[in-house]
């Protein structure tokens, strides 16, 4: 890690994310890489550091980037406060003085998205006006059961009520694959998620294999064989059927942290070039 005052402009930066909102949230999977950080998280939602805030966005977009991705060490949707409020700062920052980035995209269980239309009907048609674009809803089996089963709750919505909420608010849905033993692991089980997903009406899919809690390394126990990853890349490369965008994310994708094209800017003020979201 790093400050913040060492981004210069010259830095090739690609992207970067905030981290926002409380350490709530409404699942509880066993692989999670925000637990470690929920100490940092404020205790309230609608509590962000504004000052810290602009200058990473500013330095940031001084420094190249132009991908912005909100993130959480629990649930984004349980703080709309803050996402609300961190929308209006970067609208701002886009009215006063030329910052514009694009994509804005935001990562979710979907959850709430699923299961509450009214805070749908509130939030999401406000979000895409302030600037938000895209929703990461991470995808561990097209299985609704075996989806509850991971994030350890009792039902997990329908996909198709989750994507429709999003589209019909004028966003699109990128959904994440997290490549583990317990889903989605062979290169059989991979196809058939990605077809069922562009079928139900997906944007595009990004896939990894399950990284580690504590260290973020790939867990080569729980994941995908190397085998089966080589099969997956190849048919995306090979198949001229899928309409949507599929990528396969690998170590070699996870490198650009290691080169600082990528930063996220943590609950406590700090800047990492090596974050496990991508």
């Amino acid at each position: 890690m790093h400050e913040i005052k060492d981004i210069s402009p010259e830095k090739n930066l690609n992207s970067f994310s905030l981290f926002i909102g409380t350490g709530d949230c409404n699942a509880n999977c066993g692989h999670c890489a925000g637990v470690p950080l929920r100490k940092y998280a404020p205790k309230e939602d609608g509590i962000i550091d504004e000052a810290i805030i602009y200058r990473t966005i500013k330095n940031c977009y001084d420094a190249g980037a132009r991908y912005l991705s909100l993130t959480s060490c629990g649930e984004p949707m349980l703080s709309p406060l803050s996402v609300t409020k961190t929308l209006n700062l970067v609208k701002k920052c886009e009215n006063e003085e030329g910052i514009k980035f694009s994509p804005i995209n935001i990562y979710s269980n979907g959850i709430r998205i699923g299961e509450d239309k009214k805070f749908c009907d509130e939030h999401l048609s406000l979000w895409h006006d302030c600037g938000l674009t895209t929703f990461y809803i991470t995808v561990h089996s097209i299985d609704m059961k075996k989806n509850a089963e991971v994030y350890q709750v009792n039902n997990y919505p329908p996909l198709e009520k989750i994507l429709s909420r999003i589209h019909n608010s004028s966003m699109k849905v990128r959904g994440n694959i997290v490549l583990s033993k317990k889903t989605v692991s062979t290169f059989e089980e991979f196809v058939s998620t990605v077809n069922h997903l562009e079928k139900i009406g997906i944007d595009s899919i990004s896939s990894w294999p399950i990284r580690g809690q504590e260290d973020d390394k790939v867990d080569y126990i729980n994941g995908p064989s190397e085998e089966e990853l080589d099969k997956m890349e190849n048919w995306i490369n090979e198949n001229k059927d899928i309409k949507i965008k599929v990528k396969v994310l690998r170590e070699k994708d996870h490198a650009k942290y290691e080169k600082k094209e990528k930063l996220t800017l943590f609950p406590n003020g700090i800047l990492s070039s090596t974050w496990c979201n991508h």
